[in-house]
């Protein structure tokens, strides 16, 4: 099977979180004794440093100068109540090296999720940027809590933004699938939508189907083949979740009718209407299509054929 595909715009999947130090900007050295949890409370332009909505971060990067010997980790942040957070994820530390550093990572989070940054007793990092703003607030509290934990905030400072950045991937969407129905034997099907990176599989109903992910708003499926008549929901999973369309996806076939004792007119009425065509007529012992009855038929009445298959039939007084 083929079909000619009509690539539409791409739907951007990824969301950037936080914000790396602008270039010409000046990054503020933290070379503390104690290790320290830190987040960004509030921005006053520019991304937001809070997860949007569910999903899961697949990267983060911080931004460092030339000194050596530089050690950062990220972790994500929960509000769990008036000025206390429960540690939700982490990431690293990891020794950097002069210029961008990127780490891939699968983190699951929650809208209203905070990246952050930790850093373990006597290292030192670029770990953050001046503003003059008063709405960058960063918030701390002494100590590095292992995920699952939960603290108050210590304290904050304003004027400055955290020297970190990450890749949100948003569950999938599921928009539109076209056609909307296709024979029992298989079809191929395009799934229309958004956030469509890092696809892990495709099903129609419960059964698995291949496809292939053309863009970030657009895949390619094969629906299996079915021995059911009937609809079914299509699902696509990505590492962030999953999203099953409103839409259903019909699966069209021929269900060979029960023709025996049937006149002729009425018996090609009948496989018409379920999905069939008449094959040959057989007509015995001077039959006419008046006078003659269904005696005999072929397939067997109850088979679930492909859309279109020919049913025999004869005819006898």
């Amino acid at each position: 099977m083929s079909i000619l595909l009509v690539m539409g715009p791409a739907a951007s999947a990824q969301v950037t979180l936080g914000q790396l130090v602008p270039s010409g900007a000046s990054t503020f050295n933290c070379e503390y004794v104690q290790s320290y949890d830190e987040f960004q409370t509030s921005v006053a332009g520019g991304n937001s440093y809070v997860a949007p909505s569910a999903g899961v971060i697949t990267a983060w990067s911080t931004q460092v100068g030339a000194t050596p010997d530089q050690t950062l980790g990220m972790k994500v942040y929960r509000p769990s109540g008036p000025g206390a957070y429960l540690v939700v994820g982490q990431d690293g530390p990891h020794t950097l090296s002069s210029g961008l550093n990127t780490f891939a990572v699968n983190i699951p989070v929650q809208a209203g999720d905070i990246l952050g940054i930790f850093l373990p007793p006597n290292v030192h990092s670029d770990c953050g940027f001046e503003t003059g703003l008063e709405g960058d607030v960063i918030s701390y509290q002494e100590g590095n809590h292992a995920p699952g934990s939960s603290f108050s905030i210590q304290e904050t400072y304003s004027k400055n933004r955290l020297n970190i950045s990450a890749s949100l991937l948003p569950p999938p969407t599921i928009s539109s699938i076209t056609p909307a129905e296709g024979s029992i034997k298989g079809a191929t099907v395009v799934i229309a939508g958004a956030n469509f990176a890092s696809v892990t599989g495709v099903s129609f109903g419960s059964v698995p189907a291949t496809f292939t992910v053309d863009s970030e708003g657009q895949i390619t499926a094969a629906a299996p083949p079915t021995t059911t008549l009937g609809a079914v929901p299509v699902t696509v999973t990505t590492v962030a979740g999953s999203a099953s369309s409103a839409q259903t996806f019909a699966y069209k076939g021929c269900k060979v009718p029960k023709l025996k004792g049937k006149k002729l007119k009425a018996a090609k009425k009948k496989i018409r209407k379920a999905g069939c065509r008449v094959g040959k007529v057989k007509k015995l012992h001077g039959a006419t299509a008046k006078t003659g009855k269904v005696t005999k038929q072929g397939p067997k009445p109850g088979r679930i054929l492909a859309p279109g298959a020919r049913v025999k039939i004869t005819l006898d007084d």
